[in-house]
């Protein structure tokens, strides 16, 4: 299973860095610890101060990988 998921640049500073995954049927990213917070897809996109990686979802946690797509 293959995910889009983003991290915000500034989150980085605290001490919990929230990981959005991009829903697709609604085209926004949402934040996983509370779906009430979400951006829409292009906005992610266009501001630099997002990461954007592929994730790929392996049977177990070992076999799961993530990369950088927007750098």
């Amino acid at each position: 299973m293959i995910k889009m998921r983003a991290i915000y640049i500034g989150d980085v500073m605290f001490n919990e860095c929230n990981v959005f995954e991009l829903n697709e049927e609604t085209n926004y990213f949402e934040m996983l610890n509370d779906k009430k917070f979400e951006y829409k897809k292009e906005i992610v996109e266009e501001d630099d101060n997002w990461l954007i990686f592929e994730v790929i979802i392996g049977k177990d946690k070992l076999d799961s990988t993530a990369k950088l797509i927007n750098r």
